[in-house]
Formats: C-alpha cells, structure tokens, sequence
C-alpha cells in the first residue's frame, strides 16, 4: 500500500514549507511553490492523483505525480526556435505549460511509495538545472530519450 495523500501533504509540509497546498481530497492534491536550481527562480505546481489501475473496487491504487512550471514560462532557446523544449509532455488544457518529464514510468522509476519531497522535488529541481544549461548551450545533459 502507498502513501495516502494526507500523508504525502505532512511530509510535503515539513520538507519543503514554501510550497502551499491548492487544492486536496482524499484522491488528489496540488501544491504550489518557488523552486532555484541556478540562476533563475521558478514557481512550478505539483499535481498528485491516486486512481485506481481498473474498474474493479479490490483493484491496486497507482499515484500519478505530474509538474509543470507555472511562472516563468518555459520557452525555445533564441538561437534555435524550431528546436522543442527537452523531455517534457504536452499539456492538451493549457499547451504554454507543458509537464515536466521527470521518471519513466515503464521502468516504475516512480511508485506510490515513495515522497514527492524526496524524488518529485529534487527530480524537478534537476530537470530546471538541465534546462538552464540546454538554454545557455543546446545541449540537454539530463537522461531519458527525449
């Protein structure tokens, strides 16, 4: 069994007290809050959704932790706007956002076991480091296949 919300919301609390909560129920919540990998201070949104995997009630419940950067807005490096922003997925109800593309989840890099202070976090902070230096030279030195 993984983490309730409410359980992820004290962690969250106590680990990172500048990300405020927006929104939480027994199945969702999002936070919000500033984040500095280097030079630049970002405000991104933390959204995590347990559902369960089918329809059946005895089914196992999976958590869906997604980021996107709410401010400033993420954007194509001047010297190349034709190349797309690194590892992020598209964001259908507001495209200028995109979410982040922080674990793989074919490879359970992500479970509802863990935090979200402990991985999503610092895995944020990492991808926002990756993007300044993709910003100042073209080259993403993050993982993935993106």
């Amino acid at each position: 069994m993984g983490l309730t919300i409410r359980k992820q919301a004290e962690i969250m609390r106590r680990s990172w007290p500048d990300f405020r909560v927006l929104k939480q129920n027994r199945w969702f919540i999002c936070w919000e809050g500033p984040l500095r990998p280097l030079s630049q201070k970002y405000r991104v949104q933390i959204s995590l959704l347990r559902k369960r995997k089918s329809k059946d009630s005895r089914a196992k419940l999976s958590t869906l932790p997604s980021v996107r950067v709410i401010d400033p807005l993420l954007h194509r490096r001047v010297e190349n706007l034709s190349a797309p922003i690194p590892h992020h997925y598209p964001n259908r109800d507001c495209p200028e956002q995109p979410f982040l593309c922080l674990y793989d989840p074919a490879k359970n890099e992500w479970h509802s076991r863990l935090t979200v202070s402990n991985t999503i976090v610092p895995w944020t902070i990492d991808w926002l480091a990756c993007y300044e230096g993709w910003l100042a030279t073209g080259e993403w030195t993050g993982g993935g296949r993106h």
